[in-house]
C-alpha cells in the first residue's frame, strides 16, 4: 500500500478516534506485508508478532481515553471513614496483559495525614488485579500450572502470548488464584439445592393442600415410593496419596529421614523410605447410573466388547472432588458427605461408601453417616479383597503356577456368591495343613490374609450390590488419587511448601469437578470486593469515576 493512501487511512481513523490513526495506519501496514509472505507458516508469525503490538497499542489507547474522561470527584471518603479530598492526576500503574504490558493512568485521592492510604476509584472500576498481571494472564497461567511444572508453565506462557512469567511469579499466581477455593463450595452448599430437594418441596406443598382426602394422600405416597426409585444412588469415597513435602511443611509427627533407624548405610532396605511425604486426603462422590444386574462369574470373566442388551458395569457420573494437605482425612470426608447432603438433602437416594478397609477410614465414615441420621451400604473394595487372595495364593503355589490363579478364581466367585466366611475356613485349612515357617513371610501373609477378610466380612454383601448393579471397586477415587494428585504432585524432583501444594490440589479438584469457569467468576467477584470495594465508604462514588 502507497504512503499516501496509510496516510488518508490515518486521517479518517482520526477523525473517528483521536490517537487511532496509527494503530489503523499500522493495521493496513501489516496486512499489506502478510500478503507479500510466502509461506503460511511465515504469514502467521507475522501477524501474530506484529499483531500482538498493534493488539496492545488498541488496548493502551481505550485505557488513555478513559483515563482522559475520568470525572474528578469532589472528595473520597474510605472505610476508615477518613475523607481525601485531594486529587492528583496522572499516577500511573504497569499491568501486563495477553498482549503485553499497558499502562492504566487515573487520578489519585489523598487525604493528607502521614499513614492513610491513598484511593484510585478508577481501580476499582476496572477492577485491576494485585499482583499486576491482568485476570486473564492469571487465568492462563493457572491453567497451564496446575497441569505441568512451573518451568513448563513458563514456556507456556511465553509461547502463548509473548509474555515472560518467573517462576516464582507463577507459584504467586497460583496461590492467589485459589485463595477462594474454600469458600467457592460452602457458599454453593447454601445457595444451590438439589432437584430431588425441589421435588420433597413439592410434595410437600402437595400433602399440605389435601391433607383431608385420604385417598389423593395413598396415590402421593405410591408416586413418591416410585420417584424414590427412580432416583440413582450416590457414592461416596475417600483415600489418600502422599506428596513429597519440602522439610518444613511435614507433620510434626512425622519422623525425618535421617532421624529413622537405617538398615544399612549406603542404600534404604525393605520398607525404608528416602524422602518425607505429607499424605493429601482425596474424597469423591458421585451419581451411580446403574448397569444391569451382574452375576459374579460376569464379574471375573467380563466379555471385553458387550454387545447390545448384554451386562454392563455401573457408571460414575456427575463427579464431584475434595483434596487436602493441611487438614486430616476427617475434614475431607466431612465435605465428601456435605456435598453428598446438598445433592440429596431429604437423605431419599441409596448413599453408597466405596472404601478400602481401612478402619480409622470406617469410622468416620460411620460416625458422619450417624450423625445424619443416614443408612449407609458400605462395600469394601473388591479389587482390595482379590489382593490378599493372591497373597494367600503364593502361601500354597510354587512360583509361577497357573494353578494359584486358578485358586484365586475360585475363592473370589465364592466370596461374590456370599460365601466368605467359607473362604476364610479353607484358607484357614490350609494353613494347617501345610503350615508356613513361624515368622516367615508366608506366615505374616496367611495372618493377613485371615484378619482381613474376617473383619470386613460384614461389608461384602456383594450379592446385594451386584443385583443392585452397584459398584464394587474403588476405581474412582483411586483413579483421582493418580490424575489428581500423582500426576502433578509427583512430578519428578518436586517438594512441595504447604501453601503451594494445597492451592495446587484445590485447583486440580476444581477442575475435575467442572467447575473452574464457575469458580474464576466467582472468584473475581470476590477478588473485586477484598481489594476495591471494601475500601470505600460509600460505592456510589465509583459509578460516577467510571
Amino acid at each position: 500500500m502507497e504512503q499516501y493512501g496509510l496516510d488518508g487511512l490515518a486521517a479518517s481513523a482520526e477523525a473517528v478516534l483521536a490517537g487511532l490513526g496509527p494503530l489503523a495506519a499500522g493495521f493496513a501496514r501489516l496486512a499489506g506485508e502478510a500478503c507479500r509472505a510466502v509461506t503460511l507458516d511465515a504469514m502467521e508469525v507475522l501477524v501474530i508478532e506484529q499483531g500482538r503490538e498493534l493488539l496492545r497499542g488498541l488496548v493502551q489507547l481505550a485505557l488513555d481515553v478513559q483515563a482522559e474522561r475520568e470525572v474528578r470527584l469532589p472528595g473520597v471518603t474510605g472505610t476508615d471513614g477518613v475523607p481525601r479530598a485531594r486529587a492528583e492526576p496522572g499516577h500511573g500503574r504497569p499491568v501486563v496483559t495477553q498482549l503485553g504490558e499497558v499502562r492504566v493512568r487515573r487520578i489519585a485521592y489523598r487525604s493528607g495525614i502521614k499513614g492513610v492510604l491513598s484511593l484510585f476509584p478508577r481501580d476499582a472500576v476496572l477492577n485491576l488485579p494485585p499482583l499486576g498481571y491482568s485476570w486473564q494472564v492469571q487465568r492462563l497461567a493457572e491453567m497451564f500450572c496446575r497441569s505441568a511444572s512451573y518451568e513448563q508453565a513458563h514456556e507456556f506462557v511465553l509461547a502463548a502470548t509473548g509474555v515472560s512469567i518467573g517462576k516464582r511469579q507463577l507459584e504467586q499466581i497460583t496461590i492467589a488464584a485459589a485463595g477462594d477455593a474454600e469458600r467457592f463450595y460452602q457458599d454453593r452448599l447454601g445457595d444451590q439445592g438439589d432437584p430431588a430437594g425441589d421435588q420433597d418441596q413439592d410434595q410437600d406443598q402437595d400433602q399440605d393442600q389435601e391433607q383431608d382426602q385420604d385417598q389423593e394422600q395413598d396415590q402421593d405416597q405410591e408416586q413418591d415410593q416410585d420417584q424414590d426409585q427412580d432416583l440413582l444412588p450416590l457414592a461416596i469415597s475417600a483415600d489418600g496419596k502422599g506428596v513429597a513435602m519440602l522439610p518444613e511443611a511435614r507433620r510434626r509427627r512425622t519422623r525425618a529421614p535421617e532421624q529413622k533407624v537405617r538398615t544399612f548405610e549406603k542404600r534404604t532396605g525393605t520398607g525404608e523410605k528416602k524422602g518425607c511425604k505429607r499424605m493429601a486426603g482425596t474424597g469423591a462422590v458421585f451419581d451411580v447410573a446403574p448397569g444391569q444386574p451382574r452375576t459374579p462369574e460376569q464379574v471375573m470373566r467380563p466379555d471385553p466388547q458387550p454387545g447390545p442388551g448384554q451386562e454392563k458395569p455401573p457408571r460414575a457420573q456427575d463427579r464431584w472432588y475434595a483434596c487436602d494437605i493441611t487438614a486430616g482425612r476427617d475434614v475431607t470426608i466431612g465435605k465428601v458427605f456435605a456435598e453428598a447432603d446438598r445433592r440429596d438433602p431429604g437423605h431419599r437416594r441409596t448413599w453408597i461408601a466405596l472404601v478400602d478397609g481401612d478402619i480409622y477410614q470406617l469410622g468416620l465414615f460411620q460416625a458422619a453417616a450417624a450423625a445424619r441420621g443416614i443408612t449407609l451400604v458400605i462395600v469394601i473394595d473388591f479389587i482390595h479383597v482379590l489382593e490378599y487372595l493372591w497373597k494367600a495364593a503364593w502361601c500354597f503355589h510354587p512360583p509361577r503356577d497357573p494353578a494359584a490363579e486358578d485358586w484365586v478364581s475360585a475363592q473370589a466367585l465364592d466370596i461374590l456368591h456370599g460365601r466368605a466366611a467359607q473362604v476364610i475356613a479353607r484358607i484357614a485349612r490350609l494353613a494347617q495343613e501345610h503350615p508356613p515357617a513361624p515368622g516367615s513371610e508366608h506366615a505374616k501373609n496367611i495372618a493377613k490374609t485371615l484378619s482381613y477378610l474376617q473383619n470386613k466380612q460384614a461389608w461384602m454383601d456383594y450379592p446385594r450390590a451386584l443385583a443392585q448393579g452397584w459398584p464394587i471397586a474403588t476405581g474412582v477415587i483411586e483413579g483421582a488419587c493418580r490424575h489428581l494428585v500423582q500426576d502433578r504432585m509427583g512430578i519428578t524432583g518436586a517438594r512441595w511448601s504447604l501453601p503451594g501444594a494445597q492451592a495446587m490440589l484445590w485447583l486440580r479438584a476444581i477442575n475435575a469437578s467442572g467447575d473452574t469457569s464457575a469458580y474464576w467468576t466467582w472468584h473475581i467477584t470476590q477478588e473485586h470486593q477484598r481489594n476495591h470495594l471494601s475500601r470505600y465508604q460509600d460505592t456510589r462514588d465509583l459509578e460516577l469515576a467510571a
